[in-house]
C-alpha cells in the first residue's frame, strides 16, 4: 500500500537504505528497493542484476533519474559508531552511503509521491547497482532490458544542491615492469621489477597538466600496486601499478598514453583499461529546463557547477543523451570516514525531482 508522504516517512526511508549493506551484492537491498518504489508511487517495477527501476507517467518524453544503490566498503576503525547503521546527530545522518548515494536515492524515490502521472512524459527511476566498481553497468542493463532510450538523464550524486553541467572522465591505466629473478641475497644477478617501477612512479610528480575550463586539471593517482614472483626471498618476476586518471573533455586514452610513453622508460609496459569519457552539457534546452526547475524550487538562479569525479553519466552522454547532475550532500564527504549528510538537504532536494519533469515537458510544447 502507498505510504503517507510525510517528513517522518522520508527520513525512515533513507535510514532503511543506509541500514542495508550494499558494498557487495545484497538481495535484501533489491527486495527493499522494489518495495520502496511501489510504496512511493512508482509503477511498472522491474529488476535485473541488482538494478531496480520503475516509472511514472505515460507520455512520449522519456526522462531517467539514475541514482546508484551500492557503496564502497567501510572499516570500523575511525568511525564514531557502526558505519552501516544510521546515526542521527545535529540534523545530520552519519553512515556509509548516507551521502554517496543513498541520501539522493531516498529523496528521488520519495519524490514519486508528488510527480504527476502525466501523458506528457514518462519518468523512470533507476536504482543502479555496481556503480562504485563498474560505472555504466546499470545503464547497460536498463537500456537492454527496458528497450527505451531516454531523452534526458538526471544523475543524482552529491552536488551540494548545485546544478551539474559536466564531469571529468576517468581512465584506468596499468604500468608493468618485467624483472629478472635472482636470489634476494644477490640482487645484482637479476633485475628488480619493483625498483624499475618505482623509477617510473617517481616521474609522475613531474607530469604537469594545464587546467581546461570548466574542469580542474587532470590528475594521475596510483591506487593499487602488486608484484608477482617465486618467493619472498626472490626478486619479483613483475610489478604493476594501477593509475586512476581523471581527464577533461578534450583528452582521450590515446593522448594520455602518448604523454606517459614520453615520460616513462621503454621497458615499462603501458596498458589502458576501463574508460569513462568526460561530458559537458552546452547550450541545450535541457539546461534551460533544469535552471527553471531550480529557480522555482529554491527561489534563486543556479550557478553551473562541475563534478571532479566520475559517474554513470559518462555512459549516457557517450550515447548522445543529454545529462545533468543534481543531489543533496557535499561531494568531498564521499568515501570518507564518518560520511554524513544534512537531512534538511535531502528534504529540499525532493522538490527538484518533483518539478523537473513538468519543465522538460514545456520544451516540447
Amino acid at each position: 500500500m502507498p505510504i503517507k508522504p510525510s517528513r517522518k516517512n522520508l527520513l525512515k526511508l533513507v535510514e532503511n537504505l543506509v541500514n542495508i549493506r550494499s558494498d557487495k551484492k545484497n538481495p535484501a537491498m533489491t527486495a527493499f528497493l522494489k518495495k520502496a518504489l511501489r510504496e512511493n508511487g512508482w509503477k511498472n517495477i522491474r529488476e535485473h542484476g541488482g538494478n531496480v527501476w520503475g516509472s511514472i507517467g505515460t507520455g512520449k518524453i522519456k526522462i531517467l533519474y539514475d541514482i546508484h544503490s551500492d557503496t564502497i566498503p567501510a572499516r570500523k576503525a575511525g568511525w564514531r559508531g557502526d558505519p552501516f547503521t544510521a546515526r542521527f546527530q545535529n540534523g545530520r545522518l552519519y553512515a556509509r552511503g548516507s551521502v554517496d548515494d543513498k541520501g539522493p536515492l531516498g529523496a528521488a524515490i520519495f519524490s514519486g509521491n508528488f510527480i504527476k502521472n502525466s501523458k506528457d512524459y514518462r519518468v523512470y527511476l533507476l536504482a543502479s547497482d555496481r556503480e562504485e566498481i563498474d560505472e555504466g553497468y546499470g545503464c547497460r542493463v536498463f537500456l537492454r532490458k527496458e528497450k527505451v532510450k531516454p531523452d534526458f538523464v538526471l544523475i543524482s550524486e552529491p552536488s551540494d544542491m548545485k546544478l551539474i553541467f559536466g564531469q571529468r572522465g576517468r581512465i584506468e591505466i596499468t604500468l608493468t615492469a618485467r624483472g629478472i629473478p635472482a636470489h634476494g641475497s644477490m640482487p645484482e644477478k637479476g633485475k628488480n621489477a619493483i625498483l624499475m617501477l618505482n623509477g617510473a612512479l617517481n616521474s609522475l610528480s613531474k607530469l604537469k597538466f594545464a587546467r581546461v575550463p570548466p574542469f580542474t586539471a587532470t590528475t594521475v593517482t596510483p591506487t593499487v600496486i602488486k608484484s608477482e614472483g617465486e618467493g619472498k626471498n626472490v626478486l619479483p618476476l613483475s610489478c604493476s601499478v594501477l593509475l586512476d586518471i581523471r581527464i577533461n573533455h578534450k583528452e582521450s586514452v590515446d593522448s594520455l598514453i602518448k604523454i606517459l610513453k614520453k615520460n616513462f622508460p621503454r621497458e615499462i609496459k603501458i596498458e589502458a583499461g576501463k574508460f569513462c569519457p568526460a561530458w559537458l552539457l552546452k547550450d541545450h534546452d535541457y539546461a534551460i529546463a533544469a535552471k527553471k526547475t531550480f529557480a522555482q524550487a529554491y527561489g534563486k538562479t543556479a550557478a553551473p557547477a562541475y563534478w571532479k569525479f566520475c559517474t554513470n553519466g559518462s555512459s549516457y552522454a557517450s550515447k548522445g543523451i543529454p545529462v545533468i547532475g543534481f543531489g543533496p550532500g557535499k561531494p568531498q564527504l564521499c568515501h570518507k570516514k564518518n560520511e554524513n549528510i544534512k537531512m534538511s538537504d535531502i528534504e529540499r532536494s525532493v522538490e527538484f525531482f518533483r518539478l523537473l519533469p513538468s519543465h522538460i515537458a514545456e520544451l516540447k510544447t
